[in-house]
């Protein structure tokens, strides 16, 4: 099957250079033909249009045959560079210049100059239309080439790499054409284009194989002329409205490593042949989002900053991306001795000029948290501090309450105390519906937060306070998927049907900045928590098979999955709102604010007594108890969530007393 489609690739490559060296023969017959009619008739001379014609058949003539002997017409002309405007050049003036010494008499020089330029314009100015209106017709830029793929070994006797780009257009074009000029370590043996063609064509010499859905047969047609490729390089081509994953999928059983183009502004570098390695955020269900750092440097500069939690992976980037603003002074907290250490020596590297300091902080420290912020008295209050991995709180809910709940009341009363402009809390999706005690301590701390910015909308107050919902973050599954494929085990995902929510960890950090500006400029948004538009969720499997692809493996044969069950806690589905939860738009296309269940202030400071008083006793029932009776949702997502692990767990003894 594969012999027969290269046989028909062949032939109808002939066919399409057969049409091409036509259309490029007539036009400059024609043109050449009215050259010299014009010529004559300036020059009062008197020639038919049959001796014009002649001229105009020879100038095409010798113009068609010098571009067949030298391979012309193998160039896609959609892709008309100007390394091959100037080789059609050359043959129309070789070509002129042969008509001039059989005919020069025929023309005074001005005319056989104007022949001449006529020539040029003709084989220049076809192929210009055709890259500017390019179609699949008359002007279609589908040649190939009929030789086989070509291998280069270098001197010093090593094997070079070989590499199938994918993606037909601009980007491997201008790729293939600066990379002439220096010698790298791999060697392109072939074009995938990611949609079928009408037709086949070559780029720069290197052919065209064929599309995406034919990858496999390609790739074992390679194989047996010993070119099976080492690397497939993503040109970014060809890809409006398909996704990475989407094309990692169609590569599953070629074994290769995968990698992207060099940026075009790299490629006359020294390092331009340096393929970078597609990341997490490439694989990502949308682009990322837009940060606007000049109107949050605007609300930043000069202002003392406060983030707790900074040693953590959201606080961490929090205060790099604040560094950025040219605050007059960042003050990073943590409980960590050694993330704080490890942020505050990057701080004193990366960000000399920005004026920092660090000091051990327990949120949970009502005292603590008072006398340094007395002691800075930050304008801003970003609080990134908290208990966060699910299955630690579920197995420690008194923990939790006292982190996630007694902290963030402790930070937030004491922003009020020191008149901060605002506080920040970092939430997340576990908040929604939650079926863990840590979405629930997370839901409880909302509220604390809602009802606080709330009073001060009705009461008057110097603090605002601004609350920040998001999904995860770049890890922890991916570090440890990479970590499992380095050990050559398996992958352990929970439950086939289990899907989160995922952006960048920068990503997440600047937008949460942009919340804290819109908050403080809309005074409309009081009583809501910011939203972060996070695109479709990605089931966890799918993202373990795009991290086997990304490593070079192919997932389900050289790289298994294991379902390991539902942890405690642990949902099927995470949401960025609950369904009764009104949603308003932003001045920002990917925030939104929604408005969850309200309760008053004097309310919610009761229950966090009730069960910050549970807590420190160590009563996790209690706790647990009363976490159902503040946030409803909690008892019946559990109860579902529950249901569905036993569910799982049964079908997996069945199948096994079934084996």
């Amino acid at each position: 099957m594969v012999l027969d489609s290269m046989a028909w690739i062949d032939e109808t490559a002939s066919r399409s250079r057969l049409r091409r060296e036509v259309a490029d023969a007539l036009s400059l017959f024609i043109l050449v033909t009215v050259a010299v009619l014009l010529a004559s008739w300036i020059d009062g001379l008197s020639r038919t249009p049959a001796e014009a014609s002649l001229i105009g058949a020879t100038i095409a003539g010798v113009h068609v045959a010098s571009l067949l002997i030298v391979r012309g017409y193998h160039a896609a002309w959609r892709l008309f560079s100007a390394a091959e405007a100037i080789r059609c050049g050359v043959t129309a003036l070789f070509a002129s210049a042969v008509a001039t010494a059989i005919w020069f008499s025929f023309l005074p020089s001005a005319g056989w100059i104007v022949v001449a330029a006529s020539a040029v314009l003709a084989s220049v100015g076809i192929r210009t239309m055709a890259r500017l209106s390019y179609s699949h017709g008359w002007f279609s830029d589908t040649a190939t080439i009929r030789n086989p793929v070509r291998r280069v070994e270098p001197s010093c006797g090593s094997r070079k790499k070989t590499a199938l780009a994918i993606g037909y257009g601009e980007n491997a074009e201008t790729f293939l054409r600066n990379r002439r000029r220096r010698d790298a370590d791999f060697e392109i043996v072939g074009i995938v284009s990611i949609e079928p063609l009408a037709r086949a064509s070559s780029l720069q010499g290197i052919p065209v194989l064929g599309s995406l859905n034919e990858i496999d047969a390609i790739v074992a047609t390679l194989a047996r002329k010993q070119h099976d490729p080492d690397i497939l390089i993503l040109t970014r081509d060809e890809m409006a409205g398909r996704s990475v994953t989407d094309i990692l999928s169609c590569v599953d059983t070629v074994q290769a490593d995968i990698a992207w183009l060099p940026r075009v502004d790299r490629l006359d570098t020294d390092d331009g042949d340096e393929l970078p390695p597609l990341a997490f955020e490439d694989i990502l269900p949308r682009p990322a989002q837009s940060f606007d750092a000049r109107a949050c440097k605007g609300l930043v500069s000069g202002a003392t900053v406060l983030v707790t939690g900074a040693g953590g992976a959201i606080g961490s980037e929090l205060v790099r991306q604040i560094a950025t603003l040219s605050p007059g002074e960042l003050i990073l907290t943590d409980s960590s001795e050694h993330a704080l250490h490890e942020i505050g020596r990057e701080m004193g590297v990366s960000f000399p000029n920005v004026p920092f300091t660090c000091r051990i902080l327990d949120v949970r420290d009502e005292g603590a948290v008072m006398n340094l912020m007395h002691r800075n008295k930050p304008a801003f209050v970003f609080h990134a501090a908290a208990l966060k991995h699910v299955p630690v709180v579920e197995g420690q809910p008194c923990e939790g309450v006292i982190t996630n709940v007694v902290g963030c009341q402790n930070v937030a009363d004491a922003a009020i105390a020191v008149g901060a402009q605002a506080m920040v809390m970092v939430s997340t999706d576990k908040a929604v519906n939650p079926a863990s005690v840590m979405g629930a301590t997370k839901r409880l701390a909302e509220t604390y937060c809602q009802a606080m910015d709330a009073d001060r909308f009705e009461r008057g107050g110097d603090t605002r306070f601004v609350t920040v919902r998001f999904g995860n973050v770049h890890g922890p599954a991916v570090p440890l998927f990479q970590k499992q494929i380095a050990r050559g085990g398996a992958l352990t995902v929970t439950h086939p049907d289990v899907e989160r929510f995922f952006m960048t960890i920068p990503e997440a950090s600047r937008l949460v900045l942009e919340a804290m500006r819109i908050g403080m400029d809309d005074e409309e948004v009081h009583q809501g928590i910011f939203v972060l538009d996070m695109g479709k969720p990605v089931k966890i499997v799918d993202l373990a098979r795009q991290v086997i692809r990304l490593s070079g493996r192919r997932p389900d044969i050289d790289v298994k999955i294991v379902y390991t069950g539902l942890r405690p806690g642990e949902k099927l589905c995470e949401e960025p709102m609950h369904e009764k939860e009104n949603l308003l738009p932003t001045m920002h296309q990917s925030l939104m604010v929604v408005q969850p269940r309200f309760v008053q202030r004097e309310a919610v400071q009761n229950q966090i007594s009730l069960i910050a008083t549970a807590a420190r006793q160590g009563n996790e029932e209690e706790v647990v108890r009363l976490l159902k009776v503040y946030i409803p949702e909690f008892g019946i997502t559990a109860d579902e969530e529950r249901k569905a692990r036993e569910d799982m767990m049964n079908t997996a003894v069945l199948r096994e007393h079934a084996s």
